[in-house]
């Protein structure tokens, strides 16, 4: 089944805004066109890219958070942990999240959200600025769902 992308009610009010809606549309596209082996009945979290700034030492790496449940997801607490594939010596910090249902909204089964998530690095060259997917891994741990009633 494709995965519908959907905006967490915290960005709805982006949602007329010309680059939000071009991102929406390609990472939309990225979903139709790809096969996914999701983990069914839990969240999955798929990375899209990596964009470093080397003068602030920070990843912002953007993903794709999928809700593989079979129930409406309204909470999201978990631990995220990254690494880069290639680079073994490059640290990135574990981040933590703590999304609301006033931030999330409501995450239908089938549906992802994007996120945008801000980690602190070192070890990363100033050379390399933009990240693939393939290139980064990503690990949730600890994961609560709160879920619709």
């Amino acid at each position: 089944m494709v995965i519908k992308i959907v905006l967490a009610k915290a960005h709805e009010n982006q949602k007329n805004n010309p680059e939000v809606q071009r991102e929406l549309s390609d990472i939309q596209t990225f979903f139709v066109e790809k096969e996914f082996d999701f983990e069914l009945n839990s969240l999955n979290f798929v990375i899209l890219r990596g964009l470093y700034a080397h003068v602030d030492r920070m990843l912002t790496v953007v993903g794709v958070f999928v809700n593989k449940t079979e129930k409406t997801i309204n909470g999201l607490k978990t631990e995220l942990a990254f690494r880069v594939n290639d680079n073994p010596e490059a640290k990135l910090s574990g981040v933590r999240l703590d999304l609301p249902e006033s931030f999330l909204g409501e995450l239908k089964p089938n549906e992802g959200f994007v996120l945008h998530i801000k980690v602190m690095t070192k070890g990363l060259t100033k050379e390399k600025e933009i990240f693939q997917a393939t290139e980064l891994s990503g690990e949730l741990r600890n994961i609560e769902l709160a879920y619709q009633k």
